[in-house]
């Protein structure tokens, strides 16, 4: 854990096969609701495959967030 201000910002480390980078995310109020922010930041050039995989993943688990979401009354 890097930081954590409750009902604001969470950011950590994620390491794995090579790659260390650093995931924050932010929560912002709305008039209707809460905007959610995510970061992924800390690939270097070499990791191109790294990189891919993390979008391909991010967009996967977005889309079951979403999913979820809508199931919330």
């Amino acid at each position: 854990m890097l930081a954590v201000e409750p009902h604001k910002t969470l950011s950590y480390t994620w390491a794995a096969y090579g790659l260390e980078s650093v995931v924050t995310w932010t929560l912002t109020p709305t008039s209707t609701g809460t905007h959610l922010r995510m970061e992924q930041v800390g690939f270097r050039p070499d990791q191109q495959q790294a990189y891919q995989g993390a979008q391909y993943g991010w967009q996967k688990f977005f889309a079951a967030l979403e999913s979820v979401l809508a199931r919330v009354e």
